[in-house]
């Protein structure tokens, strides 16, 4: 009967001593981590600031500390997304500057602008007048179609990049 405690203790044990992380950036490692996930830390290595967790592809890897936030810390992400504008051309050679609203899994509802390199480059010859020039909340993507809007949306966000480049509805 001893026996049968003991080995239930040090179960309760390692589980109380379990530690996890969320994923706030993915950085390169796309195809290992996902952003607002959760994750078992298996061992750390406090001199290379690197964490060991078993990945999205079943792999064991060390990944930098600063990818990851504490267990308690919530890691808004995007929930969805929609175009406010309607689109005339949806091509690369375009040379409108549309916007999308954004919304997030905590309920924020935030907006950018976006454009294509061929209508960021029409812009600034148009009004570039002075030394400087700066296009706030402004998002260069390939075309205008759902799907690379999308997957550039996601990308953003998977890099924690998607709320600083996105301002405020409210």
């Amino acid at each position: 009967m001893n026996w049968l405690k003991k080995t239930l203790n040090e179960g309760r044990a390692m589980t109380e001593n379990k530690k996890f992380v969320v994923c706030n950036n993915v950085s390169s490692y796309a195809d290992a981590l996902t952003r607002g996930k959760k994750y078992e830390v298996f061992a750390e290595n406090e001199v290379k600031q690197q964490i060991k967790v078993i990945g999205d592809n079943n792999r064991a890897r060390w990944f930098k500390k600063n990818l990851f936030v504490t267990d308690e810390s919530y890691v808004p992400i995007m929930a969805n997304w929609q175009f406010d504008d309607t689109i005339q051309d949806s091509s690369e050679d375009s040379l409108e500057h549309v916007e999308v609203s954004v919304i997030f899994s905590d309920g924020q509802s935030r907006w950018c602008s976006l454009c294509t390199k061929a209508g960021l480059l029409d812009y600034i010859e148009r009004n570039m007048d002075g030394k400087v020039f700066m296009i706030e909340t402004q998002i260069i993507v390939k075309n205008f179609s759902r799907e690379v809007v999308h997957d550039a949306l996601t990308c953003l966000d998977q890099q924690n990049q998607l709320i600083s480049s996105t301002k405020s509805l409210s």
